[in-house]
């Protein structure tokens, strides 16, 4: 009887070792590179619109700890899973400035040869036309919430995003490292 046991331990933890379980894995990763996805979209909509100027300094626990598009970021660019080269690439969609598109700069250099492959992929049409329909769609589901800021300034056009995926090309080719990523 426990030899019958043990071996129904031993194949049940043999199955989870199989190749079967890492699609589940996969999936995991991929619907949370989608949620970081989400968050850089959400975190640029919010600090850009008018209404969240001064919030932070109105109700402090607003801006507590890190920003949800610094995490998205990080959770991409630190990612090894084989779809993060091109998540990040596909980044390019958005507009970013500052110490968020400096963080950006670095992970892309840190992807190596696999983001540029990633990047020559992407059609910088199509990345556009995604990122107006994100956020169109998160508007909609903002429901009463008003966000006064224009298409233009979160989601980048055509011709950025080619500058900026021949961008990422260039970066990673170089190898150009960042201190403390």
């Amino acid at each position: 009887m426990k030899i019958a046991a043990l071996i129904s331990c031993l194949l049940l933890c043999a199955s989870f070792a199989s190749p079967a379980s890492a699609r589940p894995l996969a999936e995991k990763l991929e619907a949370d590179m989608e949620m970081a996805e989400h968050s850089i979209l959400a975190s640029l909509a919010v600090h850009k619109s008018s209404g969240s100027m001064s919030l932070c300094s109105q109700v402090p626990y607003a801006c507590a700890g890190a920003d949800g598009a610094e995490l998205g970021l990080a959770l991409i660019g630190g990612s090894r899973s084989p779809a993060a080269p091109r998540h990040l690439a596909g980044l390019t969609r958005f507009r970013m400035d500052g110490a968020f598109s400096e963080d950006y700069k670095c992970y892309v250099a840190a992807q190596g040869y696999s983001i540029v492959q990633a990047a020559a992929k992407l059609d910088a049409k199509r990345l556009a036309g995604q990122c107006l329909s994100e956020f169109s769609a998160f508007k909609r589901r903002a429901g009463g919430v008003s966000f006064d800021v224009a298409p233009e300034n979160i989601c980048s056009s055509v011709a950025d995003i080619q500058k900026s995926l021949r961008e990422v090309a260039g970066l990673a080719k170089a190898g150009a490292g960042c201190d403390g990523v």
